[in-house]
C-alpha cells in the first residue's frame, strides 16, 4: 500500500481544518515544487497552543500532514512548536512515500512559522 491508514483517514477525515477569527498567530508554508500550502491559526493560553486551526491546498498526503500536525501542536507550548521537526509529523502519519515527504516539511514548516509569529506579537503570556 502507498500510504498508511493513518494518512487515508486524516486525508478523509481532516482534524482541525478551516479559519480562525482573531488567532494569537499565523504562519504559512509552500512546497514550491508542486505549490502545495498550508496556513496555520494558534490561539495561546497560558504560553500553551489552546486552539489549532489550518487551511491546506494541496494533495492528500499534505491535508493528511497539516491534520496530524494540528494534533501534535494541541496543548503544547508555543516555544517548543517552534523548533518542530517534519519528522516528527511523518512518523505521526506512520510514514510518507519518499515522493511526499514534502507534506511533512510544509505542514512542519507553516506550524513552525505560526509559532515564530505568537512570540513576536508577544502572545504566549494570554
Amino acid at each position: 500500500m502507498r500510504y498508511s491508514p493513518t494518512v487515508v483517514d486524516h486525508f478523509l477525515n481532516p482534524r482541525n481544518a478551516g479559519l480562525m477569527r482573531a488567532p494569537d498567530g499565523v504562519g504559512e508554508d509552500e512546497y514550491a515544487g508542486c505549490g502545495d500550502l498550508t496556513r496555520f491559526f494558534l490561539r495561546v493560553r497560558d504560553g500553551r497552543a489552546a486552539e489549532v486551526r489550518f487551511q491546506t491546498y494541496g494533495c492528500g498526503p499534505t491535508i493528511a500532514a497539516a491534520s496530524v500536525a494540528s494534533e501534535l501542536a494541541q496543548g503544547r507550548p508555543v516555544a517548543d512548536l517552534r523548533h518542530l521537526k517534519a519528522e516528527e509529523v511523518e512518523r505521526a502519519l506512520d510514514g510518507l512515500p519518499e515522493d511526499r515527504r514534502h507534506a511533512a516539511e510544509v505542514a512542519a514548516g507553516a506550524l513552525r512559522a505560526a509559532a515564530a509569529d505568537c512570540l513576536d506579537r508577544g502572545a504566549t503570556r494570554v
